[in-house]
C-alpha cells in the first residue's frame, strides 16, 4: 500500500483508490471516518483525472452535511428555495411556509418577508426607470426597423450595467448582436486559441471595457484605444512591450467584431508605442552565466532547468512540464505535450554530451511524475512556468544578474545564428519550425539535432571555466 504525496490517492497492489478522511464533526452524517473508493485503474494519470471528480463530489457532500447541521444556513437555504419557487407571488410563499418545520418556520418567514419588502422597493425603482426611458424616446412614431434596433441596444445596455453592478455574467445567447461581448465571442471562434491566449484576451478586453465604459461595438472609436493606451503609460507600471501586447490583442478582437458585423473598421494604425523598452531583451553575458552557475543550488531541479535552458534554448514551460518518462537515455527529452511548445508540435530537447551522464543519474533518483523539482502553480489555468519564472526572477535580482530566464533562449539562438549550423536545423532545435510529414520534430531525426546542438553549444563547452561550472553544478 502506497499513498501518493499531496493527494488523496492510495495504491493497493496495482489498483488506485481514492481515500479521503471525513472530518470529525460530520462523521455521524457520513457514517464512516474515511471514504475509500476504488478508481478501477492501474494508470496514475487516469487516477489523477478521476481524483478531481471525486474531490468535487466529496466537497459537495461535506458542504451539504455542514449546511444541514448549521441552523442559520439551513434556514437561509429553505427561504431561498421558497423564494425561487414562489417568484413574485408572496401569497404562494406564505402557503409554502406551512410545510417548514415549526422550529424553523418563524426564522424562515422573517427571511422571506425581508426579501419581499425589498422586492417592493425594487419594483418601484423599475417603474421609475421605465418612466424615465419613456420620456427620452421620441413622441412621434419611428420606423419599425429603427425601433427594433433601438430596443435591442437599450436592452443590451441594461443587461451590461446589471451584470457589471452585480458581478455576474449575462448569457451570451441572450445578448443582441454587435455588443463588445458579442465581438469577443466572435474572436473566440476565429482559429484555435490556447488557454493562455483566451485568458489574456479576456483580461485585456475587460480592462479596455472598464476604462472606456462602452457597451456597443459601433460606439468604439480610435480615440478610445488612444485614451486607454495613454492611461497605461501614465500609470508607469507596464513596460512598452506589455502595453503594445494589450493594444494589439484588443484591436484584433475589435477588428473581428467589425468584420463579422459588417461595420466600417476604425483606423487603428499607429496606436502602439514606438521605440524599444529600456529593458529590451538580449543575450546573457559570460559573467552573468558564470554568476548564475556558481550560485544555484547544486543538483537541484532549478539548477537542471537553468542548464537545460542554457544549452537548448528551450522555453521555460517545456522543462517545467516535462515528466520522468519524457526522458530518453539516448540523450533527449521528448516534449510530448503539444500545448507546451511554441508551434504546438512535438519537440525534442537534445542534451549535450557532457550533461548526459549527470542527467541520467539525476533521473534515476527521481520518482514518477515531473522530471524536475520546481515550484508550479496550483491553479491549472495559470502557465505552468509562472511560479518558476518568478522564482528565477528573484534569484537573479538577489545575485545582481540583470537578465531574465527567457533571454537564455535569445543567447542560444544568437550563438546558433553565428555557428556553421543551417538555419533550418537550429530552428528545429529551438522549436520555431513546423512539423513535417517526414519527421514529427520538423524534418530531422533526433541524432542529427544532437550533433548540431553540440556545435552550437561550443560557446559553453569550449570555455573551460563555464564547462567546469556547469559540471560542478549538476555532476
Amino acid at each position: 500500500m502506497r499513498v501518493r504525496s499531496g493527494s488523496h490517492l492510495l495504491l493497493r497492489g496495482e489498483t488506485w483508490y481514492y481515500r479521503r478522511v471525513v472530518p470529525a464533526d460530520v462523521r455521524e452524517v457520513f457514517g464512516c471516518s474515511a471514504v475509500v473508493v476504488s478508481l478501477r485503474t492501474s494508470r496514475r494519470v487516469e487516477a489523477e483525472r478521476l481524483e478531481k471528480a471525486r474531490d468535487v463530489e466529496f466537497d459537495e457532500r461535506l458542504r451539504k452535511a455542514r449546511d444541514d447541521a448549521n441552523p442559520e444556513i439551513r434556514r437561509a437555504l429553505m427561504a431561498a428555495q421558497i423564494i425561487a419557487s414562489a417568484l413574485k407571488a408572496k401569497t404562494w410563499a406564505d402557503y409554502a411556509l406551512s410545510a417548514v418545520a415549526p422550529d424553523d418556520r418563524e426564522a424562515v418567514r422573517e427571511i422571506t418577508d425581508r426579501h419581499y419588502a425589498g422586492l417592493d422597493g425594487h419594483q418601484a425603482e423599475v417603474r421609475r426607470l421605465v418612466y424615465e426611458i419613456e420620456q427620452l424616446l421620441p413622441r412621434s412614431p419611428v420606423d419599425r426597423d429603427v425601433w427594433q434596433k433601438c430596443r435591442a441596444d437599450i436592452v443590451s445596455i441594461i443587461r451590461h450595467q446589471i451584470a457589471t453592478a452585480t458581478a455576474t455574467k449575462p448569457d451570451p445567447s441572450d445578448l443582441p448582436a454587435h455588443t463588445l461581448e458579442w465581438a469577443y465571442g466572435r474572436w473566440l471562434r476565429t482559429g484555435e486559441r490556447t488557454e493562455q491566449s483566451v485568458d489574456d484576451g479576456r483580461r485585456h478586453f475587460n480592462a479596455f471595457i472598464a476604462h472606456s465604459k462602452l457597451v456597443l461595438l459601433a460606439e468604439v472609436r480610435r480615440s478610445h484605444l488612444v485614451a486607454w493606451r495613454d492611461s497605461l503609460v501614465d500609470a508607469g507600471v507596464l513596460a512598452r512591450k506589455s502595453i503594445n501586447q494589450r493594444l494589439q490583442m484588443v484591436a484584433a478582437i475589435l477588428r473581428v467584431g467589425w468584420r463579422d458585423a459588417e461595420m466600417p473598421e476604425q483606423g487603428l494604425r499607429a496606436i502602439t508605442l514606438s521605440g524599444a523598452d529600456e529593458n529590451e531583451r538580449g543575450s546573457w553575458s559570460r559573467d552573468d552565466i558564470l554568476k548564475a552557475l556558481q550560485n544555484l543550488e547544486p543538483h537541484s531541479g532549478s539548477a537542471w532547468i537553468f542548464v537545460i535552458g542554457l544549452t537548448t534554448g528551450v522555453r521555460l514551460g517545456e522543462p517545467m512540464a516535462a515528466e520522468r518518462d519524457w526522458y530518453d537515455p539516448a540523450g533527449f527529452i521528448h516534449v510530448t505535450d503539444r500545448r507546451m511548445t511554441k508551434k504546438r508540435k512535438l519537440h525534442c530537447l537534445p542534451v549535450i554530451e557532457c550533461l548526459r551522464e549527470p542527467l541520467a543519474a539525476y533521473v534515476r533518483a527521481r520518482p514518477d511524475g515531473y522530471l524536475f523539482d520546481a515550484p508550479r502553480p496550483v491553479n491549472p489555468r495559470i502557465k505552468i512556468s509562472h511560479e518558476a519564472s518568478k522564482w528565477f526572477g528573484r534569484f537573479f535580482d538577489r545575485h545582481g544578474i540583470d537578465r531574465v530566464f527567457h533571454e537564455l533562449r535569445d543567447t542560444w539562438i544568437e550563438e546558433a545564428k553565428h555557428s556553421p549550423i543551417e538555419k533550418q536545423i537550429y530552428e528545429i532545435i529551438s522549436g520555431h519550425s513546423k512539423e513535417t510529414v517526414s519527421d514529427r520534430y520538423g524534418g530531422q531525426k533526433p541524432h542529427v539535432l544532437t550533433a548540431a546542438n553540440e556545435e552550437v553549444c561550443k560557446f559553453l563547452t569550449g570555455d573551460p571555466e563555464i564547462k567546469a561550472a556547469m559540471l560542478g553544478l549538476v555532476a
